[in-house]
């Protein structure tokens, strides 16, 4: 299942003043989406662990002009007790127009040890379903 939010850009977030989004600001959005994602599946881990991107990959496709706005689709794409990937397509919130695609393979990290967490199967499950509700 997919997970959509959007996000406001501002003149502010362009790349030396060309009137296009930088492409670090998509990848730190992609960060809030995942976050809004993780609040919407109701994902809860404790208060010491945070999911981190260990490995991140991007296609660009076309500049996001500031103005428009950015809609982000979230899809879990693999999931396993040692970690998920997910896959975050950028598209212009004004026209509608791919912009990116993101690929992120997380891992939980305990910020006390500095090892990883393994993911129960109820998370995994929340992971999966995006937060649908399952049909009985």
């Amino acid at each position: 299942m997919t997970f959509e939010t959007r996000f406001p850009t501002r003149h502010t977030d362009t790349y030396a003043s060309s009137g296009f989004v930088h492409a670090g600001v998509l990848l730190a959005l992609t960060e809030l989406a995942y976050a809004a994602f993780e609040a919407h599946c109701g994902i809860g881990k404790p208060e010491t662990t945070l999911a981190v991107p260990r490995e991140t990959r991007v296609s660009y496709h076309r500049p996001l002009p500031w103005r428009e706005g950015v809609r982000m689709v979230v899809e879990t794409t693999a999931v396993g007790a040692h970690g998920f990937s997910q896959e975050f397509t950028c598209f212009s919130d004004a026209s509608g127009v791919r912009i990116a695609t993101f690929q992120h393979d997380w891992v939980w990290l305990d910020l006390q040890t500095g090892r990883p967490v393994a993911l129960t199967e109820v998370v995994q499950e929340q992971y999966r379903s995006g937060g649908a509700e399952e049909e009985s």
